[in-house]
């Protein structure tokens, strides 16, 4: 019988880490060898490590029989229907095995997988033994920019579309300087988008006469669409002149349905702000256009609106919604199509420069290997990595993009074609994240349609054991809500989105294990937009305050933000008004976020600027509050600026001339000591990742204070 490919939809907390190990180990219980004919793939390198650590770990805590791996034991006696002790047996051989041929277990990111294959076909692509694979796609796109700038001659045409783009930006008053754009722009020539288009492109946009014919029609097309829009809109306001009326006459004036038509003549002519709840209320019902005074049959108003207005309005509304998608293609095709056009000769001088020092991208595997298998023997691709692969694992299948399933799908169909091979994905649509990299979460929403019925089953994974149940309630009654209100907005305008969404939380509602009590807390507070952001810090502080009162140590906490700016200045808050809380973060970690390190940078200035008094100041306060904890105002501090001095150690204030004189690096050792920095917990780190930064900065840099 053939395999068929099973497909577990898994929300969050849902054991989905659980339930891809359990399949592998199941296939090694069967057979300990089995490793050597398995692909499991992940999307991060983290993810790989955490996969490899639990299988193994798992497969040495069944072997002899820890209570830790109790949950895994039991389901595998039930799947495979063995006795413990024989489970417990193959446990140990396969773990055996996989130690000592561990380049065989090939758990792995879908890049390395497929960098593997690659590197396998370097004679038949015609590629270097000794070839250097680059990462950092934007570093290489900004030296092939700078390159084909500098060879432009002054007749050449990439120099006369380079020249008609500079003097566009020039009459929007975005000023002539296009240099940063061309290269933020060009970084569209790694997008998987551009390269299965390419082709098509460059024919179209090389062609003079083709290009001058397209953007003459896209000119034309949104002439057109801005032309309808603006009669419409003087058609309303001739009308209301011949009648003698004006918008304040009309129900809520300026922000009513008269404000519609005031934004097309604007030409404003998408976006919340034109259709508001007030003009779609207007378009239901007429009588919202008017006041109840004015309501009856024979005024003015009444049969204004009845007989003209309100058509007018579902007519202009009907061509604005049908014509508005394609106005808005070409307005954005229009803005970008001087760049697109040079997007062909930065990807020709990305190529060349790779060439000259055997550089081969990262980004460019999937669509080589994609054009390799549309014109060859796929199976005999894949034998090159040097094994046979049966069975096939993909995690956070939600991630994949559509070129690199293209690649996938091929060695799956094949592993379906073969008896007792086991072939799984794991995803969840609500967690994609990598739509930036061309991850199509769609691709798993619609994942029937890949395959046969008989070749597929869904298996949905719906009990949360990670999240505490009123987390879970709290999540389940929030987001039936927020996918009904969503769909409701996308019925009308986007009618396949809207099923996408219905299909993607069907299965939103999780469950809790029976024995899970009822506990954790949901608080949502809505601040008002003065002193937000003071707002949000205070209460910041005070939950972790209180959380830590009631016995939840700092580690078990976390702050979750919007932006790494955010990060910074939570990091400074917590510095300054609750120093015993230590946060851990990349973005907390920073230099500028040590307090050690911006006082000793301080204490640099004022020894490079002894009459800087603001520098000065900051350094006083700093000192005084975070060192010593000195309970003086900022004004019982600084009413005095002759007496200024005496809130600094005297080893300071009258060793200035002495410490300038220091080498740079050892001055801030000093200034450590001297500012005993060592009583604040865990700055010593800072201090050494400064010191180290020193030195980098010194090797091409003066060695001075201000510099």
């Amino acid at each position: 019988m053939k395999s068929k490919l099973k497909v577990y939809k898994a929300s969050a907390g849902s054991g989905k880490t659980f339930t891809l190990a359990i399949e592998y180990i199941k296939l090694l219980i069967n057979n300990p060898t089995s490793y050597r004919n398995t692909l499991a793939v992940t999307f991060t390198n983290k993810a790989t490590e955490e996969m490899k650590m639990r299988i193994l770990s798992q497969l040495y805590g069944i072997w002899k029989q820890l209570p830790d791996s109790d949950d895994y034991l039991e389901r595998i006696v039930k799947d495979l229907h063995v006795e413990p002790s024989f489970a417990s047996k193959q446990a140990g051989v396969a773990l055996s095995l996989l130690i000592h041929d561990y380049h065989h277990f090939r758990v792995e990111t879908i890049d390395t997988f497929f960098q593997s294959v690659l590197r396998n076909l370097a004679k038949e692509l015609d590629l270097a033994a000794n070839l250097k694979i680059e990462l950092n796609d934007r570093e290489v796109e900004e030296k092939a920019v700078d390159q084909l700038i500098e060879n432009l001659e002054a007749s050449s045409k990439v120099m006369s579309w380079i020249i008609s783009y500079i003097q566009k930006n020039i009459d929007e008053d975005k000023g002539w300087n296009v240099i940063n754009k061309i290269k933020g722009f060009g970084e569209n020539i790694f997008k998987d988008t551009y390269k299965a288009n390419r082709k098509e492109i460059n024919q179209i946009l090389l062609d003079e006469p083709k290009f001058k014919e397209i953007t003459d029609s896209l000119r034309q097309l949104s002439a057109k669409f801005e032309k309808n829009m603006s009669q419409c809109a003087a058609t309303f306001f001739d009308c209301l002149a011949e009648n003698g009326l004006s918008v304040s006459d009309f129900l809520y004036g300026e922000s009513g349905v008269c404000g519609y038509f005031i934004k097309l003549k604007k030409g404003i002519y998408e976006g919340e702000e034109l259709l508001k709840n007030r003009v779609c209320n207007a378009m239901d019902d007429c009588q919202k256009w008017a006041k109840k005074s004015d309501w009856k049959p024979g005024n003015t108003m009444y049969d204004v609106v009845t007989n003209t207005l309100h058509p007018l309005l579902v007519d202009t509304e009907r061509m604005r919604s049908k014509q508005v998608v394609a106005y808005r293609s070409a307005v954005l095709t229009l803005k970008h199509i001087h760049e697109l056009r040079l997007l062909h000769h930065i990807d020709m001088e990305v190529r060349s420069l790779n060439k000259e020092v055997n550089r081969f991208m990262l980004s460019d595997t999937q669509s080589l290997l994609n054009e390799l298998m549309s014109n060859t023997d796929t199976p005999f691709i894949y034998e090159k990595i040097g094994t046979q692969i049966d069975n096939i694992m993909i995690d956070e299948f939600q991630d994949t993009s559509i070129i690199q399933w293209k690649n996938f799908k091929v060695l799956l169909l094949e592993c379906l074609s073969k008896e007792n091979s086991q072939n799984m994905v794991v995803g969840d649509v609500k967690q994609s994240i990598y739509r930036w990299r061309d991850g199509d979460w769609r691709l798993l929403n619609n994942i029937e349609k890949e395959f046969h019925e008989e070749q597929i089953e869904q298996k949905s994974l719906q009990t949360n054991y990670r999240s505490c149940k009123n987390i879970v309630d709290f999540n389940n009654a929030f987001f039936q809500e927020a996918t009904q209100l969503e769909c409701a907005d996308l019925e009308s305008m986007d009618s396949i989105g809207e099923q996408q969404l219905q299909k993607a939380y069907k299965d939103v509602e999780q469950q809790v294990p029976p024995t899970r009590p009822q506990e954790g807390l949901v608080e949502i507070k809505l601040l008002p937009k003065k002193d937000y952001w003071d707002e949000t810090m205070r209460l910041f502080g005070e939950n972790v305050e209180e959380l830590h009162a009631k016995g939840v140590p700092y580690k078990d906490m976390a702050i979750l933000v919007r932006s790494n700016k955010t990060i910074q200045d939570i990091a400074d808050y917590f510095m300054l008004n609750h120093p015993e809380v230590t946060l851990v973060s990349d973005e907390a970690f920073r230099l500028d976020a040590s307090f050690s390190v911006n006082l000793i940078i301080d204490a640099m200035q004022v020894i490079a600027h002894p009459d800087d008094l603001l520098c000065k100041s900051h350094l006083v306060k700093a000192f005084q509050k975070q060192i010593l904890h000195n309970n003086l105002t900022d004004s019982e501090l600084f009413i005095d600026q002759e007496a200024i001095d005496s809130y600094l150690p005297n080893e300071f204030i009258h060793a200035i001339e002495e410490l300038s004189s220091m080498p740079i690096i050892d001055l801030a050792e000093r200034l450590f000591r001297i500012f005993q920095l060592d009583k604040i917990e865990g700055q010593s780190a800072y201090l050494c990742a400064f010191l180290d930064q020193m030195h980098r900065f010194f090797s091409d840099n003066p060695t001075d204070i201000d510099s």
